[in-house]
């Protein structure tokens, strides 16, 4: 039976009520404070990969922290399965903390671990208060828990449903035991348990504080409001969007067994003040680890959608009530148990993010008061690098080093990326410490740089990235495990004509001449020069040995860019060259912009862009083409499609208008890609950082009349290009 407290609504004045809210948020801060006060591992207090919040009784987000998005969804789905678990067998009590990783019961994979809370006012819950973080390792097949070889979830780490570890107040020892046996560094586990503890300690006192202060009925009162609102301001604003279906999809390459590609697919369907994305398009489950839970789904979307149709709306449950998110069980995104998971989060559910970002993106770019807000897919492929073995003190060492964070992010219709911006899931994440690292784990950094060509081109160009290189220290060996998507398959996409980033990249050297060097006073800053075997990697191999003479190389994937490189102003292209955001071959390749000696040459350039829309003019079209003309100038525009067309309706029918030239391309309820001149692109087309998975294709559509690049699509061979803007016209 639940024991709800029941309350009487009060009426709160906007002072009082926007006080008590701001005390809320702050108590979430609070909270991550604390756990990062207690835990020691990097990813707590560098790459903030956890999160913190406060629920109603039921599970309702009510405040999250803008750590890691994804576990926003991860700890409310937690709190409800510990509710249908245990408040009828075990029971839910003032001073009980209940712990899970169960990647079916909350968690986004086995290393995510939530200690929820339940806080009681007069013998009855009024609400929880919850942490997760991410742990160095839980066991399993492998040390650190990403187990690229399992094929059976319970192979990749322990699962815990929701259990008591705190009874009344009083610590379970046994529970804790229990759990921390099962890991390879206890120690470090036992102090990020505390240490969520710990978070969940200061949010249930300071939300009783908070009730001391106000009375729970206000403070209930509040709670509610700021979900009611934040609904109402969410379904406002679907409503000033036109009606309307967006399509997104991206390409996962390699399952850890076999070089295949998984297709995750969304369509969004908006209509007044609801929107479906619906998922059920994506492909069916890997036999590999990097599939993603129902849980993980849900976390993709809410990720995706937040910062952009959500932007300056508080963040709680009354955001995703307009939502609904539809999946087939047994698909890539909504694994069935036992099917491995653990680089979901890094897999399938980082694609669901990026799906859904492009997809709320486009629609978002319909409305003019909006368009700003629409981005370019931002670094979409973290490539996972994580070593195990001893460090140069002798001790146990099992931990990822984090460059993964150095990634670049989308672009804007209004201005460019943001280089080496952080993963646009973790708002709160920082660069790894260089010397932080070198002196927790036994490596040292040849350099870190931001990466020359890894942008994708566009009017405006996504943000860069920054790659390391590293060498071992004090020790002989390691064992690592490398592991990514993105790989073969450019997942950072660019918008309305804008190319996709560079792909994930990544050397390994064997057997080189560092020591050599080392020894002579010379410390290398790139890779070139050094002699060593070179080993060619997929995407996911297995684990390798990392020798003291080996040097390893990591390049994430950046941001997408946003419209035709065309329109880049030469000049800017110019100074991209001269600040090493492209060299001068991508500069002219793809800009066509010349430049030599560090100086633009005007004319070469304007011969150069010339002959671009020269080649792209001799694209065939796709097979259909407007009959004639429809009259334009009375036309009244519908929706913008980006800045690059829009929609325009005449006394007949709605078309697809090129803004460039101000000609019609297609009816808008057909796809305009059918109309479109149409190119097969290659890799070195796309530019040097860019590879493509024998079965895909990445095919570039531009406007029939004006040669205007307006998108660059990557589809699966066979498959038809993508309807992927509908508006209801």
């Amino acid at each position: 039976m639940h024991q709800v407290y029941e309350y009487t609504a009060k009426e709160v004045d906007p002072i009082t009520f926007e006080v008590i809210r701001h005390r809320l948020l702050s108590i979430t801060d609070e909270q991550a404070a604390t756990l990062a006060s207690v835990s020691g591992s990097a990813l707590v207090n560098e790459a903030t990969d956890f999160n913190t919040g406060l629920y109603r009784a039921f599970g309702e987000v009510v405040t999250m922290g803008k750590t890691v998005t994804f576990h926003a969804a991860s700890l409310s789905l937690m709190v409800k399965h510990v509710i249908d678990d245990c408040e009828d067998t075990v029971g839910i009590h003032p001073g009980d903390m209940f712990i899970v990783n169960h990647p079916h019961k909350g968690a986004l994979h086995c290393p995510d671990v939530g200690v929820l809370a339940p806080i009681f006012v007069e013998g009855k819950r009024i609400g929880w208060t919850g942490a997760c973080a991410h742990q160095l390792d839980v066991g399993g097949m492998v040390p650190g828990s990403f187990a690229s070889m399992a094929k059976d979830i319970r192979q990749e780490g322990m699962l815990i449903p929701p259990v008591k570890i705190i009874d009344r107040g009083e610590l379970r020892s046994d529970v804790l035991n229990f759990i921390t046996g099962m890991s390879r560094l206890p120690t470090n586990i036992s102090l990020d348990l505390k240490g969520l503890m710990a978070a969940n300690n200061i949010g249930v006192k300071s939300l009783l504080d908070t009730i001391g202060k106000y009375g729970v009925d206000t403070v209930l009162t509040v709670m509610d409001g700021m979900m009611d609102l934040s609904e109402t301001k969410m379904r406002n604003r679907l409503r000033e969007l036109p009606d309307g279906v967006f399509r997104a999809q991206a390409f996962l390459d390699h399952d850890g067994f076999e070089n295949k590609v998984y297709k995750i697919h969304v369509e969004l369907r908006k209509q007044g003040d609801h929107i479906v994305f619906d998922y059920t398009g994506s492909d069916p489950q890997a036999p590999g680890f990097v599939n993603a839970t129902r849980t993980g789904l849900l976390a993709g979307v809410y990720a995706g959608i937040l910062p952009v149709i959500a932007y300056d709306l508080p963040w709680n449950e009354g955001l995703l009530r307009p939502l609904e998110v539809l999946s087939q069980e047994g698909s890539i995104v909504s694994c069935k148990f036992p099917a491995p998971c653990s680089q979901g989060p890094l897999g399938a559910m980082w694609l669901v993010e990026v799906t859904t970002t492009e997809a709320i993106s486009k629609l978002m770019a319909t409305h003019r008061d909006y368009l700003a807000e629409a981005q370019a897919s931002p670094a979409s492929g973290p490539d996972l690098f994580h070593i195990h073995g001893r460090n140069q003190y002798g001790e146990p060492a099992t931990a990822p080093i984090l460059e993964v964070m150095l990634s670049g992010g989308g672009a804007y219709a209004h201005r460019d990326g943001i280089s080496v911006s952080g993963q646009r899931n973790i708002t709160a994440g920082r660069a790894p410490n260089v010397e932080t690292t070198e002196l927790k784990l036994p490596v040292l950094y040849m350099y870190r740089r931001i990466i020359t060509d890894s942008a994708g081109a566009g009017r405006n160009i996504g943000g860069q990235a920054a790659g390391a290189a590293f060498v071992l220290h004090g020790v002989d060996e390691v064992e690592s495990l490398v592991a990514c998507h993105g790989y073969e398959s450019p997942t950072s996409r660019g918008l309305f004509g804008g190319y996709p980033s560079g792909c994930n990249h990544r050397r390994f050297l064997r057997h080189t001449n560092i020591r050599e060097l080392l020894s002579q006073g010379v410390f290398p800053d790139r890779m070139d020069g050094l002699r060593g075997e070179e080993v060619a990697f997929n995407a996911k191999p297995p684990e390798f040995e990392f020798g003291k003479d080996d040097v390893y190389e990591c390049n994430p994937t950046a941001g997408g860019g946003w419209g035709d490189p065309l329109g880049r102003p030469a000049a800017s292209v110019a100074a991209d060259v001269a600040a090493g955001a492209f060299s001068p071959q991508v500069a002219e390749r793809i800009f066509g912009v010349v430049v030599r000696d560090g100086a633009l040459d005007a004319a070469a350039t304007e011969a150069a862009r010339s002959a671009i829309r020269g080649r792209r003019q001799a694209w065939p079209a796709a097979g259909k083409r407007l009959d004639t003309q429809p009259d334009l100038a009375q036309a009244a525009t519908v929706a913008i499609v980006g800045d690059a067309a829009r929609i325009a309706r005449d006394a007949q029918a709605a078309y697809m208008v090129c803004n460039s030239c101000d000609h019609a391309i297609a009816p808008a309820q057909e796809n305009w890609k059918d109309y479109a001149r149409q190119h097969l692109a290659t890799p070195d087309e796309l530019g040097p950082r860019v590879r493509i998975h024998h079965d895909l294709e990445v095919v570039q559509h531009a406007c029939p009349h004006c040669a205007t690049l307006l998108d660059v699509e990557v589809r699966r061979k066979g498959e038809a290009s993508l309807f992927d803007i509908q508006v209801a016209a």
